[in-house]
């Protein structure tokens, strides 16, 4: 439900394009059901009639814009919860902080283990060192924006509504900080102390590594991460007739193999640099962590605000425009033992 104290009018549009938004189709109108187009347009019907009432729509947007760019506003603060960290991966290896949920915002790294040593007993004149409590951490905090506009008789002549500015607004800005927060975790391997990593194309090779890793860490059980293109490459130093059948099943409907020797493998959904279509991650590197370990850490503002122009005065080429920016925080946080291994 929004934040908002939206009229019944604002609260059915905002439900509508949240179901829109999440691919849910599954909404009756008048206790029929319908299709995706159908919803979609009694979404611009919702908009244009009920909350604009009909009027030309460069009065009625001039009229109502401040409820349409709050409806526009509490999508995205909806959505960047729902839809960005709905998702294995975020789930596994991101350490959320809300401040709409009353969440502190800082985050604590733990130090490392303690040694342990030997004396020959009866005195107290031992070796000291200094107890390790960790540190707490803040993230520094980053406005994201997105600042579109569009020709002016195109929005009048209802060509590009309302509703195609909250779609696009909102998937855009989640698409964002999803491929933010996996380039994030790309840069884990900048950071690997060199006796964590190795290369090689053998599960030996890896083992050695996750082995260490683990022993170091004192971890119980562990995760490797990597795209998709890096675990088929693990995939293929296991001997097909070592595969049990849970593995087949598993690497035909997620691309991974799920397991390996016990060690869960994680998939990091691959993404494009910016403006190209070249891969962004590595299709060679996986990670190797504790299961426990959540080193990227993301804070959430709930902070998104609007400014629009929707009377094509303030262009001398008459264009409209519409800006929207939320806040948030993204940092990586990494523990004392982690590793890296490259396949050549």
């Amino acid at each position: 439900m929004a934040k908002t104290n939206f009229s019944q009018t604002q609260n059915d549009i905002f439900e509508l394009a949240m179901d829109l938004g999440r691919g849910d189709f599954s909404r009756h109108i008048d206790d029929t059901k319908v299709t995706k187009r159908d919803l979609e347009n009694h979404l611009r019907d919702l908009i244009n009639n009920d909350m604009l009432g009909g009027k030309t729509l460069y009065q009625a947007v001039r009229r109502n814009k401040i409820e349409l760019y709050e409806i526009v506003e509490e999508i995205v603060n909806t959505t960047l919860r729902e839809n960005v960290l709905n998702s294995p991966f975020i789930d596994a290896f991101v350490e959320i902080k809300d401040r709409g949920l009353g969440d502190s915002t800082e985050f604590y790294a733990e130090g490392g283990l303690l040694s342990v040593a030997t004396f020959a007993g009866n005195h107290w004149d031992t070796y000291r060192q200094t107890l390790d409590l960790g540190d707490v951490v803040t993230l520094p905090k980053e406005w994201i924006y997105i600042h579109v506009y569009e020709e002016l008789e195109r929005f009048l002549l209802g060509i590009v509504g309302i509703d195609k500015l909250m779609d696009k607004v909102y998937k855009s800005i989640n698409k964002y900080i999803q491929d933010r927060i996996y380039a994030q975790f790309n840069n884990v391997a900048n950071a690997v102390p060199s006796e964590f990593s190795g290369s090689g194309n053998t599960e030996a090779a890896l083992g050695a590594i996750v082995d260490k890793v683990q022993a170091a860490g004192g971890y119980a059980s562990m995760t490797i991460a990597g795209t998709k293109g890096a675990l088929r490459k693990l995939a293929a130093a296991v001997p097909d007739k070592m595969f049990a059948n849970s593995q087949k099943e598993a690497k035909a409907q997620t691309g991974s193999i799920g397991e390996w020797e016990g060690n869960t493998l994680m998939v990091i959904p691959q993404t494009l640099q910016s403006g190209t279509f070249n891969l962004a991650l590595s299709d060679s590197k996986v990670f190797i962590l504790g299961a426990d370990v959540k080193p990227i850490k993301m804070e959430i503002y709930g902070d998104t605000r609007t400014k629009s122009n929707t009377d094509g005065q303030a262009n001398n080429d008459m264009t409209i425009d519409a800006q929207i920016q939320t806040k948030i925080g993204i940092g990586l946080l990494m523990p004392q033992a982690f590793g890296c291994f490259e396949f050549t």
